[in-house]
């Protein structure tokens, strides 16, 4: 998918299809169905959260310099990783949330990420793809 809207909704779906997969057989074989829920859903809600702000983060970075974007694409990306973590946290440290479902919740979209990858149309290595080229109406293209 060349566009960005779409591919964000096919990450959320795939994750929302996981999560469901998760939820499932996490019901069948838990002993606290309703810690589990509680744990999926937790880590479910974070982590569809994490894409809408990743893709939000990469919208604002490439209107920045290109040293500026680079800083602010890393401080955006230890603050997710701090969030995952106090997610992380609060469903391990509360007796009412199951934090294993949490933990299977926050890798969904590793998971989702992975069949994503597979489900993408793949590029012809034999150069029978034509690219655009990219023009900066400031400076002369070195091409």
């Amino acid at each position: 998918m060349t566009d960005k809207v779409p591919m964000i909704r096919s990450l959320s779906l795939k994750v929302v299809v996981l999560l469901l997969i998760a939820l499932a057989v996490g019901i069948l074989i838990t002993n606290n169905p309703i810690a589990y829920v509680q744990g999926i859903g937790l880590g479910g809600l974070f982590t569809l959260l994490k894409i809408y702000l990743m893709d939000n983060t990469f919208k604002r970075a490439v209107t920045k310099e290109p040293e500026a974007a680079k800083r602010f694409v890393q401080a955006h990306y230890m603050l997710r990783y701090v969030l995952s973590f106090i997610v992380l946290f609060v469903g391990i440290a509360t007796p009412t949330i199951d934090g294993i479902a949490v933990i299977i919740a926050l890798l969904t979209l590793k998971a989702a990420a992975y069949w994503q990858g597979l489900t993408e149309p793949h590029t012809p290595l034999d150069g029978s793809v034509e690219f655009l080229k990219w023009e900066d109406n400031d400076e002369p293209s070195d091409f």
